[in-house]
């Protein structure tokens, strides 16, 4: 097996040049090394209740990695509206009915949608004549409405008992647009659907809280993988993998670690020669193993060919940990439409920013207003070559 060496000194041992570069965990919800899919369907009767739960298994830790919780509702609502004229005189009314079809989860998960539907203008007699009322409908609030929402909050869907509870509310009412207040209305709704929580998860594989910066530079007609190790503890060894397809590695150089590094940051560098006539996707991870056998991972380095000129590229987000800003930045110059977005650990977007580059590689993010202290992602969308980079970054 070939071996790679920490900086000290540095020897690169040797990836296409012309191929972007994508940063993505070690399993993802979309794109790179797919998640695995659970799904749970639960059918709502039709009823006419204004609360209804509806509730599905809970994920079980011991089966893997929860990534992410994807849902979707389709509901169907039938509603029929009765009013009555309560004034003493002949009134014409025109009204405005107003339902809402709300769904409330665990994880932040929510849907809402609203039915708006004017009637009249219609003509009810005084109070206790003939014609002092009139029925509308049946109309159709909803047939087969779906809606779909997801989130990265996995920690209430977790456990092996219980179950995630989901609640159906449908609320609103009546408004006289013309006419007056002296109306009396009834509202009956039947409503009935279909729900379903899909669980995204991977493989229970440990990712390493060492290993840095993993990175790809063009070296020549080469790439060169370089990546820093903080803390360096002895006896602590680093296999280079690749993977055509992201799931099976193989093994393509190692290294242990350097005693002179113990207990600071040792940089390391390797150098891989492909094969020219290999085409598609490539993957690239770091095994960690430590002295006492613990076994951990680096992120996954993703290198897509897309047929365009230009050397692979890499990037990295500082400071980090950041109090004021970060600045996100490219290993070359880049020029296209580009978006910067701070994401929670829930998935909510707390921070954004459109930025044009023209041959200039920073973007720089003011934290304006400032973040609660914590664990954040600066994710970066390059809006004109479609790509998406992702950056784990603490926020003091």
């Amino acid at each position: 097996m070939k071996r790679v060496y920490s900086l000290l000194p540095a020897i690169c041992i040797c990836i296409m040049a012309g191929i972007p570069r994508i940063a993505l965990a070690q399993c993802t919800c979309s794109g790179g090394v797919p998640a695995t899919a659970i799904a749970y369907s639960q059918v709502l009767p039709p009823n006419t209740a204004s609360i209804s739960t509806v509730s599905f298994p809970k994920f079980n830790p011991a089966t893997g990695n929860l990534t992410c919780v994807g849902f979707l509702d389709s509901i169907t609502a039938v509603s029929i509206t009765h009013v009555w004229n309560k004034a003493s005189t002949k009134t014409k009314y025109k009204f405005d009915l107003v339902l809402n079809n709300d769904i409330e989860g665990p994880g932040g998960i929510s849907n809402t949608s609203s039915f708006d539907h004017k009637y009249g203008p219609d003509s009810l007699e005084a109070a206790g004549l003939p014609g002092d009322s009139i029925t509308y409908g049946p109309d159709s609030l909803y047939v087969g409405n779906v809606d779909t929402s997801g989130t990265n909050n996995t920690a209430p869907f977790l456990g092996t008992v219980g179950t995630a509870d989901f609640t159906y509310t449908i609320n609103g009412g009546l408004l006289s647009l013309l006419g007056s207040t002296n109306y009396g209305d009834s509202i009956t709704t039947v409503y009935s659907g279909v729900f379903r929580l899909t669980y995204f998860w991977c493989p229970a594989i440990i990712l390493s809280t060492t290993i840095e910066d993993f990175t790809a530079i063009p070296n020549g007609n080469a790439l060169l993988l370089e990546w820093t190790a903080g803390n360096e503890q002895n006896h602590t060894s680093y296999e280079i993998q690749i993977s055509a397809d992201g799931a099976n590695f193989t093994d393509i150089g190692q290294t242990e670690s350097n005693p002179l590094t113990v207990g600071a940051t040792a940089k390391y560098q390797y150098q891989y020669h492909p094969d020219p006539a290999a085409v598609g996707r490539l993957y690239f991870r770091l095994r960690q193993v430590t002295a006492d056998g613990k076994v951990s991972y680096s992120k996954i380095l993703v290198l897509s060919p897309n047929g365009q000129s230009g050397a692979p590229i890499s990037y990295h987000t500082f400071p980090n940990p950041a109090s004021n800003s970060l600045v996100f930045q490219f290993n070359d110059n880049q020029t296209g439409r580009f978006m910067l977005e701070l994401v929670n650990t829930a998935g909510q977007i707390v921070l954004q920013k459109p930025v044009t580059l023209t041959g200039t590689s920073q973007i720089m993010l003011d934290l304006n207003p400032h973040p609660v202290r914590g664990l954040y992602y600066l994710r970066t969308k390059d809006l004109t070559h479609d790509r998406e980079y992702l950056s784990k970054v603490l926020i003091n």
